[in-house]
């Protein structure tokens, strides 16, 4: 008996946290549903909370689909990549960011990194824009660039794309400021192409822009450009936000 009677309480009690805890559970389900929705968000953006550095370069493709943009895209996309049409340079000052870029029509500016965001297209919600970091050998370079790009606030974009004048575009400003020891640009120059990469002949709207200029197409000059700056050996992609 007494055997039976200690088996038959185990079971008693068993019963009886089992109902307590299907209460407690019932009261708990909300919070509990409550707070892994919270964590999935959460997770969600972890992607948004990457902790940028100064000297990271921000490879990015612009909001407006203009011209100038489809270009751009043609004559430096490949296929399954993100066609960069942008490139700036991550400042952090006092705890706020900034981005060192040229862009057009302003030139050489320092943009809220906000902003800079808020310019830049997205997908599925996401910005698109990769993390480009120097690596850890080049590491010195950083703070110059800082410096040297500072130096060229409000100097006028260079629509000739050219690195004989004294003006620049995106890329062009990146390979100018990171200089090594002995004052070369740590990014090598690529011979630029202004053709369509589907047609394999001049993009029309570089034909017209130069002719604007009164000067030839730079076919094959010495340059730069945000999707192949982006594959350079000297960087690495740490971080994408899409």
């Amino acid at each position: 008996m007494p055997h039976i009677f200690t088996n038959r309480g185990k079971r008693v009690c068993l019963q009886m946290k089992i109902e307590i805890n299907y209460s407690v559970m019932r009261k708990l389900r909300f919070p509990i549903f409550l707070m892994l929705a919270v964590l999935a968000q959460a997770c969600g953006n972890m992607k948004d909370r990457f902790e940028l550095q100064t000297g990271d370069l921000l490879f990015s493709v612009g909001k407006e689909n203009t011209e100038l943009l489809i270009a751009i895209q043609n004559s430096t996309g490949r296929d399954k990549e993100v066609s960069f049409t942008h490139v700036g340079i991550v400042s952090i000052e006092n705890d706020k960011i900034y981005v060192l870029e040229a862009t057009a029509p302003e030139g050489v500016v320092k943009t809220p990194l906000e902003d800079f965001f808020e310019k830049t297209a997205t997908l599925n919600d996401n910005p698109l824009i990769a993390v480009g970091r120097v690596k850890k050998e080049f590491g010195y370079t950083v703070d110059g660039a800082i410096i040297n790009a500072e130096k060229h606030l409000g100097k006028g974009y260079d629509y000739a794309y050219s690195e004989t004048n004294d003006q620049f575009y995106c890329s062009e400003l990146v390979r100018f400021v990171f200089l090594d020891s002995l004052g070369n640009p740590i990014f090598e120059p690529l011979a630029m192409s202004f053709k369509n990469h589907e047609t394999g002949t001049v993009d029309s709207y570089w034909i017209k822009h130069f002719e604007e200029l009164d000067q030839i197409v730079p076919e094959g000059e010495p340059g730069t450009n945000p999707a192949d700056m982006a594959r350079s050996p000297v960087i690495e992609i740490v971080h994408e936000y899409y």
